[in-house]
């Protein structure tokens, strides 16, 4: 039987786990729930909307436009007030992956927009009500990804396209689950801004080298791709979400790939700024990959790992002679028995040998060990952030033939 490499894929924005009471939704646009948007925002998990209020404010056929639901089925209305500049999206995630949920965004106004609404005098100018969500677990919202502003009836597009919005604009967000006895919903508001990265490729000898460029978000998903040109430079614009951690992850073939971490927390002019050595790949020479971690306590890694596991099996196939020695490490020794610790590291080497064995690379080019905690990168791990709890959770790659 073949092995298979399981990933478990988080929402893009972590929030506590902890246990909460579900929030309240309102079903008429007169009573719509005010949310006011600063920054990155969540409402949720709510109790499941039930009917359409004291008031059906939406019907296709008098609305006059092919992007209005039907009608209202099972609906919950906010009042949106944006307090920042940006481009405003969303992610809305069903309780229960089945339910159908679609939506509709109105510029509104302080005075007078629910009134409109109910005479039909107001179309959407975001709106997604297609139901071909099945494979992403329901979701739907507004992202770059999208193509279009308005996605109608059938089967379509999950998102629509980010709104360009500006401090000071009031705007109204209907949602409608088509199903009856459905479960509630989460979203998660952010706001996000076309930014630079400005940047140069070296060797060890800090000549310029070529090199194949991502971005990727946390959960994995790559942004944007770009090879840097002869002299190593890049420069290239793409959307990101403020207060967030992305990676950049290089590639060369003869050299070993490279990621960075980068926030968009900090001054901008530190994205217009990277210089990024790529090592020359050298028998004997020990990498440490930084971004493939893994959760507490188990061989599973973490979303964020996929890109450098795909450099990495891209290295490989680019260089058939390269047999390597893949080490596992833990975060900390405490509580566990030294053979359990030392095994959990063994594991995760083998989790990511078998990730490249799934991957077609020949078995025989990889050999496994793990050191347990005896070779931690932060060694006071129960005084250390979370962060650097993380980067303890890793593995490091050994050049064994080339």
């Amino acid at each position: 039987m073949p092995m298979r490499f399981i990933f478990i894929f988080l929402p893009f924005f972590i929030f506590s786990q902890q246990a909460k009471k579900l929030d309240t939704v309102f079903c008429d646009c007169q009573n719509a729930r005010t949310v006011v948007l600063k920054g990155n925002s969540k409402i949720g998990p709510t109790i499941a909307p039930n009917g359409w209020g004291q008031t059906n404010e939406i019907n296709e056929r008098k609305q006059n436009t092919q992007f209005a639901f039907e009608k209202e089925h099972n609906s919950a209305w906010h009042k949106l007030i944006i307090k920042s500049n940006g481009f405003l999206v969303f992610d809305i995630i069903p309780t229960k992956p089945v339910d159908d949920y679609d939506f509709m965004l109105f510029k509104g106004n302080n005075n007078g927009f629910c009134d409109s609404m109910q005479k039909f005098r107001v179309k959407p100018i975001r709106a997604c009500i297609s139901r071909d969500k099945e494979e992403i677990k329901g979701l739907t919202g507004l992202n770059f990804k999208a193509k279009k502003e308005l996605v109608k009836e059938g089967l379509g597009d999950a998102f629509a396209k980010p709104l360009e919005v500006k401090e000071g604009d009031v705007y109204y967000l209907v949602l409608d689950n088509v199903y009856a006895n459905g479960d509630g919903h989460t979203i998660n508001f952010y706001f996000e801004e076309i930014m630079s990265l400005v940047g140069k490729t070296l060797d060890e000898n800090q000549k310029p080298v070529k090199a194949e460029i991502t971005i990727t978000a946390p959960n994995g998903d790559t942004l944007k791709k770009i090879t840097s040109d002869k002299k190593g430079n890049y420069d290239f614009e793409v959307a990101l979400r403020r207060n967030f951690k992305y990676s950049l992850n290089f590639y060369n073939d003869s050299s070993f790939f490279e990621t960075r971490e980068i926030t968009t927390k900090t001054n901008k002019d530190t994205l217009k700024n990277i210089t990024t050595v790529l090592p020359t790949l050298k028998k004997g020479n020990k990498y440490t990959i930084q971004n493939i971690n893994f959760y507490p306590g188990k061989s599973i890694v973490l979303p964020s790992a996929l890109p450098s596991l795909k450099n990495l099996t891209l290295l490989m196939r680019k260089n058939p002679d390269l047999k390597i020695l893949i080490v596992g490490h833990t975060n900390g020794c405490d509580g566990e028995t030294k053979e359990h610790i030392e095994e959990l590291s063994k594991s995760r080497a083998i989790t990511i040998k078998r990730f490249l064995e799934t991957n077609s690379i020949d078995f025989r080019r990889i050999n496994t060990d793990g050191k347990g905690c005896s070779e931690m990168l932060y060694p006071t791990n129960s005084s250390t952030p979370e962060w650097q709890q993380v980067l303890n959770r890793r593995v490091e790659i050994f050049i064994v033939e080339k």
